[in-house]
């Protein structure tokens, strides 16, 4: 008995009740082209993130470029640093050789122009007149200070002058008069006047020992 030939396969069947069913190549077919989408997909994916890897590396390398020349930068501004402050050093150390001497000066100096002083006082509160002289200053003080102090005679003064400006800096009148600086004779009568302004603190009138301002001292 001859074999029978096999039916021709059908992409669709239908069964008894009417219902279609999908064939074998039908479901072969549809999986390959999920396939090939799948593998594009991938393929597409892995392509993005390479690209975006290649350019992570490339962003790293371009930053660790820029961190060793900042860190040669800093290194090059450290060693410049470095040499400054040895100056800066080096120059204070000569400021402080030159500054001891100076000091030193500098106190010989206040000393010699308080002993050039010795016997000078500052007189302020006596009204000025205008066009005043170096005469009109010392008749005055030798009067005040008689009168105020209550000295038996006037001091014996080698001169008097005003001291400052007679106006402002912008040109109008001063609002107090001028102290007068006074050089007496002797320093024991320059003590004795001082003595007698601490005594009667006569109002308005303040007499002072003119030395030097580090050593200056007000007596009334």
């Amino acid at each position: 008995m001859p074999p029978k030939s096999k039916p021709k396969s059908q992409n669709i069947t239908t069964g008894n009740g009417g219902d279609e069913y999908i064939s074998l190549s039908t479901v072969k077919e549809l999986m390959s082209q999920q396939e090939n989408a799948f593998k594009v997909m991938i393929d597409s994916l892995i392509k993005s993130t390479t690209s975006r890897v290649d350019g992570l590396v490339k962003d790293l390398a371009e930053l660790k470029y820029s961190l060793e020349y900042s860190q040669k930068d800093i290194a090059s501004q450290q060693k410049e640093l470095d040499r400054n402050q040895s100056e800066i050093q080096s120059m204070s150390n000569e400021i402080s050789n030159i500054k001891m001497p100076l000091d030193k000066y500098s106190t010989k100096t206040v000393d010699l122009e308080n002993r050039s002083r010795r016997n000078n006082i500052r007189v302020t509160g006596i009204p000025e007149k205008r066009s005043e002289t170096w005469d009109d200053s010392e008749a005055m003080v030798k009067s005040v200070l008689k009168e105020k102090l209550g000295l038996a005679s006037e001091p014996r003064i080698e001169r008097a002058h005003r001291v400052g400006y007679s106006t402002k800096r912008d040109g109008s009148p001063r609002n107090a008069p001028r102290p007068i600086v006074c050089r007496l004779y002797d320093w024991k009568e320059k003590e004795h006047v001082l003595k007698q302004a601490r005594i009667h603190k006569p109002s308005g009138i303040y007499v002072n020992d003119a030395c030097c301002r580090s050593h200056n001292r007000q007596t009334t």
